[in-house]
């Protein structure tokens, strides 16, 4: 568990350099089941000299360990040291029951990555998954990697999820700008967090079970069944783009 817990700490502290990549990857099949998947890149870092030796010093005191070399299956309870906050239903349990956190950082290969994946039984459990993630962000007893799920976690936006017919639809509701910056701890955090987010981007694909005829999402790029769009953190922290909208597809 402390070798656990030094990993957690790591990846944290990475992120607050800026140095990786959040895939965000929505897999819908023609029965409304699924499998959603955020995955955090941080495989740069290890071209940083200054990020690997601070990664070799403190997996050699943390863990005895020379290198760095995991490749970890991890449930969200293992991230809590008191258990699962008590505010959480049987249904969220349930939910985090299906839920799979994958962390694989290699030295060797110079691979850094978590993926975080929810397989649902129809589309509108994202709806439940969110309201869930939501109750673990809110424990003070929560470790932290929940925060990690969409760029809500940095934006402060609420993402709504729906599914009729061969239309999938997602709206996207922005917090007010005062409201982020007092969540983010002020104007001087909000300053610092914009700074270490410069070069941080978002890329959220949409995997549809037949070929997409008509997509709403503004910038995203359309390839068959799939629809791809990518954004800079510091743009969706000063500019707020549109992220929602309606994906229309045929039937497979």
């Amino acid at each position: 568990m402390k070798y656990l817990s030094y990993l957690t700490c790591l990846v944290l502290a990475l992120l607050t350099t800026g140095c990786f990549e959040m895939l965000e990857d929505i897999y819908l099949n023609a029965d409304g089941s699924g499998k959603y998947q955020i995955t955090i890149d941080m495989s740069d870092m290890f071209s940083d000299p200054f990020m690997g030796e601070m990664m070799k010093q403190g997996m050699k005191e943390e863990t005895g360990k020379e290198t760095l070399e995991v490749d970890s299956l991890i449930s969200f309870t293992d991230l809590q040291e008191g258990g699962l906050p008590p505010s959480l239903t049987d249904k969220d349990r349930e939910l985090l029951g299906r839920t799979e956190m994958r962390m694989r950082m290699s030295e060797s290969e110079q691979i850094g990555k978590i993926t975080i994946t929810f397989p649902f039984t129809n589309f509108n459990e994202l709806n439940s998954f969110n309201e869930t993630f939501a109750k673990l962000n809110d424990s003070e007893d929560q470790g932290g990697m929940s925060g990690l799920m969409s760029g809500s976690a940095f934006t402060g936006s609420e993402t709504l999820w729906d599914l009729s017919g061969r239309t999938l639809t997602r709206k996207v509701i922005t917090s007010d700008p005062d409201e982020l910056i007092e969540a983010m701890g002020g104007e001087e955090m909000m300053d610092m967090v914009k700074m270490m987010m410069a070069e941080a981007s978002f890329t959220t694909t949409y995997h549809m079970p037949g070929r997409i005829k008509k997509c709403s999402i503004p910038n995203a790029e359309v390839d068959g069944k799939n629809a791809v769009v990518s954004y800079n953190f510091l743009d969706m922290l000063e500019e707020t783009p549109e992220t929602g909208g309606t994906i229309k597809f045929k039937k497979n």
